[in-house]
């Protein structure tokens, strides 16, 4: 697209955008190259009769005028133009009752391949818009062992995509990337284990972005700092992580998931984490031999081999309302059909008879198993001698399947769960295990919050009191399915809670961006208007997966759109949006170091954290290489405007990702450049495009640049052929003196038409500069406005 034929388009998109309609009376219509226009004028026809039915007398008056103007403008043309046309009419008047009906007409400069009639309060403008996007584009990777910097150069605009760091230590950094001694992470045998108890070796989870889903990865380093903490709380669910401000998260930004420290995350921003944690994991054995003192006297009880549903139901019971003396284990239960469904477990599982009966003065059932045998036995699982606040969800338990958990979660959700009008519970003043439950409840996709009372109205304790809350459709299907309550009432509240349930969900946010499924549906051929969800292609407001699939996915007929969207849908990452920011005090702090570079920490995908000055091998440096071939796969490969790629950096570190990096053989032949800079951030991109201008001698860009180093070379050594300000250039453009005309495009619309067409009257030539490049702000800083002269002209 030439300069003259982008600054008419974007003045035409200008002006349309300043319309509003009081009601949908603005007309758009997007004839694509090569389309009959006898079958849009006769669509324009049958809207008229659609039009007649309109209620509102104005408003239906001026859409028939509009549709009128438009079909008697059609008859003017004898065919389709060869790039399409774009037609908007509508009534533009600011006064009620006095309608101004006008119409704009645009051969586009390059072919539109959309079709389209809206009727709305405003022009649809997103189909020109996109012309004027850059129709090349040069991929731009700068880096270092340490950092790499991935951004685009379209047109005279340089985008930064993508920033990655090695771990590898710099000689300006100081520090570590650190969380609080407490923050948990699961093993791949499924223990939850504080981060200060891990150690090397150790199979931690962690993500694997490839394929999104949950993976084990080998703990290579652990070290101690002390660093003031941060406490980052998230809502939809609610999940607590203590960090410094130099640990990294996955970030959801417009830019996709970016790797970010917390210094440079706010509030509102959105973390990722996996919407289930899968494990194939087996039974336990139990390998307990009880003390048997005197075997004559001892009643005898089956104990089982191993774990399975039965056995670990009611471990998750006795965790919740169980109590342990030597020869004895108590139960306490008001409900007596839960009651009666523990004592028949228990005497099935143990094959001992349990003791029943109601306490009126209590108003419980209390349910009793004399047996020294399964006491021991479940003395040893649960050691501490304060259940209610110190113990732990059994590792025996946590290294069991999947179903064995769910049957675990079942009893203790019956001991302390309960349902309300929109969600399930479970309340403890245990803290440890609210926040090991949090985190197990993945494994079988429930997504929890877990909220903190302070206890006030109970007499008895002023001990905070920690709920678990399970609220979204999703996560209350799987536990009504997976766990639930042994309580055919409180089964069937959960029913009606999720039959009472609409698709709309602030838990499972989808997480790809709005604007990139924007971008697919219009590459496709397919209005964003039609899915009634605008806020969302503009990334203000954010979908949960099923209105996902119901606003967008089940109305596309495509099938080969539809699968690529339904790969959104079925990721295992989800974005989960950050409440709360608060400083803590400095504290004590793990720092571990992961092969995957990543690693999962209270449910939350973390950033691999490593020892900043600790010796790092040459090989992370080759899987760092690695690292950015891969980021450039998923930002260039699938870039259709794609010209070529530009690498730079300092040292030999960029011929040795070439080298090692595995970069695929598609991008690696569009490697144009490969130049020594100095830096490796986003200025280092602006660097890389300076020292590139040998490539990109014909770009926008380095044309403009080349302009503004003649008028500023001019103004400095001849200034007596060179004048600035608008009242200068306007008396030399009397004088018919100018050679060349310079206007920045951010100068008043009106002045630059002004001076744009006395330029033309005397045949100067006419530069448009933009305020996208250095030179282009200054140049604007200076006024905007500048020429340099045929000859000298005097005062």
């Amino acid at each position: 697209m030439e300069e003259p034929e982008r600054l008419k388009l974007e003045r035409l998109l200008e002006e349309l955008e300043q319309y509003r309609g009081r009601h949908t009376e603005l007309i758009t219509v997007y004839v694509p190259a090569g389309c009959n226009l006898i079958n849009i004028t006769k669509q324009l026809d049958t809207e008229k009769s659609t039009a007649a039915n309109i209620k509102s007398k104005n408003n239906r008056k001026n859409v028939l005028d509009a549709l009128e103007r438009l079909i008697r403008h059609l008859k003017l043309y004898k065919e389709t133009p060869k790039n399409g046309l774009a037609l908007f009419c509508g009534n533009t008047s600011d006064t009620e009752g006095q309608p101004d009906i006008k119409i704009w007409a645009l051969e586009p400069p390059m072919p539109i391949n959309i079709k389209m009639y809206r009727c709305d309060q405003t022009f649809v403008l997103e189909p020109l818009k996109e012309l004027l996007e850059a129709k090349e584009v040069y991929g731009l990777v700068v880096m270092d062992r340490r950092e790499a910097t991935l951004g685009v150069l379209e047109g005279k605009c340089i985008k930064c995509l993508k920033k990655m760091t090695s771990g590898v230590p710099g000689k300006q950094r100081a520090g570590g990337q650190c969380l609080s001694p407490e923050t948990l992470l699961m093993k791949d045998n499924g223990e939850i284990i504080e981060i200060k108890d891990s150690h090397n070796p150790l199979m931690v989870l962690a993500e694997n972005f490839n394929k999104e889903e949950a993976e084990t990865t080998p703990l290579i380093s652990k070290w101690e700092n002390k660093k003031q903490l941060f406490k980052v709380t998230t809502c939809y669910p609610k999940i607590e992580i203590k960090s410094s401000k130099d640990h990294c998260f996955f970030v959801r930004t417009e830019k996709g998931i970016e790797e970010k420290p917390l210094s440079e995350i706010k509030e509102g921003n959105y973390l990722i984490m996996p919407e289930k944690i899968n494990l194939n994991l087996n039974d336990q054995k139990i390998n307990f031999k009880p003390e048997i003192n005197q075997e004559f006297n001892l009643k005898r009880a089956s104990i089982p081999e191993e774990i399975n549903q039965e056995f670990a139901r009611i471990l998750g019971y006795y965790l919740g309302d169980g109590s342990y003396e030597i020869d004895r284990l108590t139960f306490f239960e008001q409900r007596e059909e839960v009651a009666s469904y523990y004592k028949n477990l228990i005497e099935k599982v143990f094959g001992i008879e349990v003791k029943y009966k109601f306490r009126e003065s209590k108003n419980y059932y209390q349910l009793r198993i004399y047996s020294r045998i399964v006491a021991q036995l479940f003395k040893e699982i649960f050691p501490e001698k304060n259940k209610t606040l110190k113990e732990r969800i059994p590792a025996i338990i946590l290294k069991s399947s999947d179903k064995s958990i769910a049957s675990f979660i079942s009893g203790f959700f019956d001991a302390e769960g309960y349902v309300q009008s929109n969600r399930v519970g479970l309340g403890i003043n245990n803290h440890n295990i609210a926040r090991q439950l949090q985190f197990v409840l993945l494994r079988l996709g429930i997504i929890s919050s877990l909220l903190e009372y302070d206890n006030k109205r109970n007499p008895y304790s002023d001990k905070p009191r920690f709920t678990i809350a399970i609220d979204d459709t999703e996560s209350l299907k799987n536990f009504y399915n997976l766990a639930g309550f042994s309580s055919v009432e409180k089964q069937e509240k959960i029913k009606k809670i999720i039959e009472n349930r609409s698709n709309k969900s602030k838990v499972r946010q989808i997480v790809v961006n709005g604007a990139e499924i924007a971008k697919i549906l219009r590459n496709s051929g397919i209005p964003t208007t039609q899915f009634r969800c605008p806020d969302f292609f503009i990334n203000k407001k954010q979908l949960s997966k099923e209105v996902f699939r119901k606003n967008i996915i089940d109305k596309i007929k495509d099938n080969d759109l539809k699968r690529r969207l339904e790969t959104f849908y079925n990721s295992n990452l989800i974005a989960v949006k950050i409440s709360k920011i608060e400083k803590l005090d400095e504290e004590t702090t793990i720092d571990i170091e992961t092969k995957n570079h990543n690693f999962i920490a209270n449910g939350i995908i973390v950033h691999n954290s490593a020892q900043r000055f600790e010796r790092l091998t040459e090989g992370m440096a080759v899987e760092f290489y690695r690292r950015v071939a891969n980021a450039m796969k998923n930002q260039f490969f699938d870039m259709e405007k794609l010209k070529g790629i530009l690498i730079g950096g300092p040292g030999p570190t960029k011929e040795s990702m070439l080298k090692e990096g595995q970069i695929v053989t598609a991008l690696k032949n569009k490697i144009l450049a490969v130049k020594d800079i100095g830096y490796t951030d986003e200025f280092g991109l602006n660097v890389l495009v300076e020292t590139s201008q040998d490539i990109l001698a014909k770009e926008g860009i380095t044309k403009e640049k080349a302009e503004m180093k003649q008028f500023f070379t001019s103004l400095a050594k001849e200034p007596e052929k060179t004048a600035y300000g608008e009242e200068e250039v306007k008396r030399i453009l009397k004088l018919g003196a100018v050679q060349k005309l310079f206007l920045s495009k951010k100068l008043d619309r009106k002045k630059m038409m002004e001076l744009e067409q006395m330029a033309i009257d005397i045949s100067a030539e006419v530069v448009l500069i933009s305020v996208e490049t250095d030179e282009g702000k200054q140049f604007y800083n200076l006024g905007g406005i500048g020429a340099i002269l045929r000859y000298a002209v005097g005062e």
